[in-house]
């Protein structure tokens, strides 16, 4: 949250059909009681997207389908620590 009292979600709204997801007022605590490692992880996704520009104006295919891997990976670990930590994923 890098926007000082930037809303997670709209209050009160689920987006997980599975029930794993977290309130939006819950992750914000997560995220106020962790917020270094949340800035970190904004960088990382900062860093991913940037990735993706540099693919897109090098109009490298593959190096956008690299840099989409890694922006997808910056979102997962930001969303499975702070969105559902408590998901249970397959094995």
């Amino acid at each position: 949250m890098l926007v000082k009292d930037r809303p997670i979600s709209v209050a009160n709204t689920a987006t997980s059909s599975g029930g794993a997801e977290l309130t939006s007022e819950a992750i914000k605590a997560l995220i106020a009681d962790n917020q270094t490692t949340y800035i970190e992880r904004i960088h990382e996704l900062q860093g991913a997207a940037q990735g993706l520009l540099v693919a897109i104006d090098a109009k490298n295919v593959q190096e956008l389908e690299d840099a989409g891997g890694r922006v997808e990976q910056a979102c997962e670990q930001c969303h499975s620590q702070f969105w559902y930590p408590g998901d249970n994923k397959p094995k």
